[in-house]
């Protein structure tokens, strides 16, 4: 564990000398803006930059491992390493055209950690996310395939993420917990009907089985934990992503099961037509593939659903609201409480793909 308090100009100015990079020689810190989330170990700062005879620019300073474990409570022991083995070992320049990581991304040892420094994206990634864009993305996602069939052994690196559709299966005691409290709390005891609350229990118990029909699945490269705080969309339609610590092997369909899981919840405008997306995905995999890989698309769509999807809002989601998130909020609290009701019942929606037992207990 570090010292809390986020790194200052001086420090930051400190490494940003140490070593050469695109933000040029003879660097001045001018501004330096606090973006942590509070969801991740991250520091993430925004540092405006000058330069002699330049105007200045704008980067992304992101120290993993800095702060305190938050609710999420990760037992990936790589979580805090693995976005910098992921820019430094090339990975990034396999990404095919359309999908892209942050430019000019530079890795700084720093008293022990990773100092991950990068342009500022930010016009991209406040871009409207709508059901027409989601359609693109799904359609970019999908070219995450074409990096391992470039690179035969690109997903046996050590440090890549495996089974990150169970990353929050630890929480589900818990989910079972917060189901079986909702009862007596005013506030919550409407928030899912008894037979939805008994449907919730069993696809929770369903893990094991979900997990072992992932393991069917075809895999590839996986972003994981793609939702739309995490990607833009710019000028040209690519695909531009950010938060590469979850990055590994997962099944087809997982990403964009993050993607359509978070939509809502993560600043997306209307009404996704969820198969209309997951059809694009599918169909844009199936011709790089060469083969129909719609069935396994869907599949890995809904383990994505029914384990990250759940595990997350059932578990730290409502541990959250029960220790007082946003009760001094009430829009907040409302918004929060009707992201876990629909999330939660989107999911189990595509439970029978699964053929997951969700009734009864």
């Amino acid at each position: 564990m570090t010292d809390q308090r986020l790194p200052d100009a001086e420090t930051i100015e400190t490494v940003l000398a140490s070593q050469g990079g695109a933000w040029g020689r003879g660097v001045r810190v001018l501004s330096v803006r606090d973006l942590s989330q509070g969801l991740s170990r991250a520091a993430v700062l925004r540092v405006c930059v000058a330069v002699p005879h330049t105007e200045p620019s704008v980067w992304i300073v992101k120290v993993p491992g800095w702060g305190q474990q938050s609710l999420l409570e990760s037992r990936d022991e790589q979580l805090d390493h693995r976005e910098a083995h992921f820019f430094r070992s090339g990975v990034a320049g396999l990404l095919p055209r359309g999908t892209t990581a942050p430019p000019h991304v530079t890795v700084v040892g720093h008293n022990g950690l990773d100092w991950i420094i990068m342009r500022d994206v930010d016009a991209v990634l406040q871009q409207r996310w709508t059901p027409a864009n989601a359609i693109t993305a799904a359609e970019r996602v999908a070219l995450l395939h074409l990096p391992a069939d470039g690179e035969p052994g690109l997903l046996d690196a050590p440090w890549l993420e495996r089974a990150g559709y169970a990353a929050y299966a630890h929480h589900v005691p818990a989910a079972h917990d917060n189901l079986e409290a909702l009862a007596a709390d005013p506030r919550l005891r409407t928030l899912f009907t008894p037979e939805q609350v008994d449907a919730l229990h069993a696809g929770l118990e369903a893990a094991p089985h979900l997990a072992a029909r992932a393991a069917e699945i075809p895999t590839t490269l996986v972003h994981g934990d793609l939702t739309p705080r995490n990607a833009g969309l710019d000028a040209d339609g690519g695909l531009v992503l950010i938060d590469w610590e979850h990055v590994g092997v997962g099944p087809v369909g997982y990403d964009l099961g993050t993607f359509v899981s978070m939509y809502r919840a993560f600043g997306g405008h209307g009404e996704l037509d969820e198969p209309a997306v997951l059809e694009a995905y599918a169909e844009t995999l199936s011709t790089l593939a060469g083969t129909n890989l719609r069935a396994p698309a869907a599949l890995g769509y809904a383990v994505a659903h029914l384990t990250w999807g759940l595990h997350l809002r059932l578990g730290p989601g409502l541990t959250a609201v029960r220790q007082g998130l946003n009760s001094d909020a009430p829009a907040k609290l409302a918004a929060h409480l009707d992201d876990i009701r629909s999330g939660c019942l989107r999911a189990l929606s595509w439970a029978p793909v699964t053929h997951a037992v969700t009734a009864g207990r």
